[in-house]
């Protein structure tokens, strides 16, 4: 009798175990859509790795990629404060189930996690050159994982200290802090990072010309389930049409790739454009979109901007 029943209990093992290594994620993700669950039930040793985009900050990117010269018909101020800077920012990714650890056991909608961001970025430009540019972003974050959502809050700050060796080429390192609290531990993470950064734009002689950026930065992570440091290295290119005086259009591109498997995704691009008015008035005002493509998490990424800049 019991050799009968023995080819039975090998058969049930077989699918049995498979299961229970799925079990923790699968349950989580059908939490999602059961009507009492909570945003604590998606706790953050669920989520794979540091996810690109949302986590490495993710705004306003031409702002790597602007005009390194200051416009020549604006005059200096003595005083120390050079530049203000005033943002207005929305940016919203989905992501798709990459965002978990293994594979789900469930087949759930596309959309099963989303993130909206809505904030501001205040800033000012220090001395001349040397000089330092403070940024402070502060966001509204909205997340949702299935059937269940929440708000919460996303700040930071950085600074850039850079140097102009001429009109044409500039070098920095830039220092950067970011949090994100909310009710979801999976989306709770601090990003500390240093970058090595250099600059170069072209000359206008043409009517159009080109500015590029170089970074190499050490990122340090840390929430309940990632708290290992990683490298990324970024290159971008921005080219300057000058449809008037008073306009310009600024399509860019960027590259990133890491070379450790902290990240969810070790390759993807960033790209968008840009239209600057008033760029050689002490007032100059942009408006911009931004998207991320080519990563394996992010399925869909959007951001729109405006952006403006005062030159004392």
């Amino acid at each position: 009798m019991i050799k009968s029943k023995l080819p039975k209990l090998i058969l049930f093992s077989i699918y049995l175990i498979p299961g229970l290594l799925l079990a923790d994620r699968g349950e989580a993700v059908r939490n999602a859509y059961l009507a009492g669950a909570v945003p604590d039930d998606m706790d953050a040793s669920l989520r794979k790795g540091v996810t690109s985009g949302y986590y490495m900050g993710f705004s306003s990117l031409a702002d790597e990629l602007r005009q390194l010269r200051r416009p020549t018909d604006i005059p200096v101020t003595e005083g120390f404060i050079k530049t203000f800077y005033f943002d207005l920012h929305y940016a919203n990714q989905e992501f798709n189930l990459g965002f978990f650890k293994d594979d789900s056991p469930l087949t759930p909608d596309e959309d099963l996690i989303e993130s909206s961001l809505y904030g501001i970025t205040l800033g000012l430009g220090l001395g001349d050159n040397p000089n330092l540019d403070i940024k402070i972003p502060i966001s509204a974050s909205r997340f949702e994982v299935g059937n269940i959502d929440d708000t919460g809050f996303v700040s930071g700050v950085e600074l850039f200290p850079n140097f102009r060796i001429n009109q044409y080429v500039a070098w920095g390192v830039n220092i950067s802090y970011i949090e994100s609290k909310s009710d979801f531990p999976i989306f709770d993470e601090s990003l500390a990072s240093v970058s090595f950064e250099s600059m170069l734009e072209s000359s206008t002689a043409y009517g159009m010309n080109w500015s590029g950026r170089l970074s190499i930065g050490h990122f340090y992570p840390s929430n309940d389930a990632n708290d290992d440091s990683f490298w990324l290295f970024r290159g971008g290119l921005a080219l300057h049409y000058q449809l008037h005086e008073n306009f310009t259009l600024l399509p860019f591109l960027r590259f990133n790739y890491s070379n450790g498997d902290i990240l969810t995704d070790n390759l993807w691009v960033e790209y968008g454009s840009e239209f600057i008015m008033m760029p050689n008035a002490p007032w100059n005002f942009s408006f911009g979109i931004a998207g991320v493509g080519g990563h394996d998490v992010i399925e869909e990424g959007l951001e729109f901007y405006f952006s403006t800049k005062k030159n004392f």
